[in-house]
């Protein structure tokens, strides 16, 4: 049986990419999707985040330009056997996770070595943290732990995952944002690719 042919690398007959645009598109992916940083790395001579950030607009707003980036993600997608049902469900449990599942806290009444005037032993409110075992913690509520480390002293410290990420990121999947970015990506988007006539006179600084 033949192998299987990644997606990645073809291109539909006659919806090739200039040399320059599959460049963008390759640097976008690679970076997490930041456009501005994908276009300064295939356009060195760009130093203003402004002027690129205005030109990943318009190159993002091109159709074949979004069929590639999609294409590129989906083989990606299923070399790693990874769904998108998967992906928001594991942002999800980061998402809507509680720390109260992991980590507890409250002041408890604690009584001192030392007297009062009065004679009594002096009691006093103390803070204290407990870390809920690491088998009685549920895998939904672990899901969203990003880090566990020990102090000097001994101390456990746990760091969890960005819920404010994890939201965002489930935000868009479902549209949420979608008006707010075409508001900031309306200017010089354009469904016809620019000329490199074009692209020298509005981009390219001489000297």
């Amino acid at each position: 049986m033949a192998g299987k042919i990644s997606k990645a690398s073809t291109q539909p007959p006659g919806e090739a990419l200039s040399p320059k645009h599959e460049a963008f598109v390759q640097a976008y992916v690679s970076r997490g999707m930041n456009g501005t940083k994908a276009y300064r790395a295939v356009y060195p001579s760009i130093k203003s985040d402004d002027v690129a950030g205005a030109a990943t607009a318009r190159l993002l707003g091109n159709v074949r330009v979004q069929a590639r980036i999609a294409e590129i993600m989906r083989a990606g997608a299923e070399r790693a056997e990874v769904t998108v049902e998967q992906v928001v469900r594991e942002l999800k449990l980061i998402g809507f996770s509680d720390i109260r599942k992991v980590v507890g806290w409250r002041n408890e009444l604690v009584t001192r070595t030392e007297k009062g005037e009065d004679g009594e032993p002096v009691k006093v409110l103390m803070p204290r943290v407990t870390i809920v075992d690491a088998d009685k913690i549920s895998g939904e509520a672990a899901a969203a732990i990003a880090e566990v480390s020990q102090n000097a002293n001994g101390s456990l410290r746990i760091k969890m995952h960005d819920k404010h990420a994890a939201l965002v990121s489930i935000g868009k999947h479902l549209g949420m944002f979608t008006d707010i970015v075409q508001m900031k990506a309306v200017y010089g988007v354009s469904d016809k690719p620019m000329s490199a006539e074009e692209w020298k006179k509005q981009y390219v600084r001489e000297g």
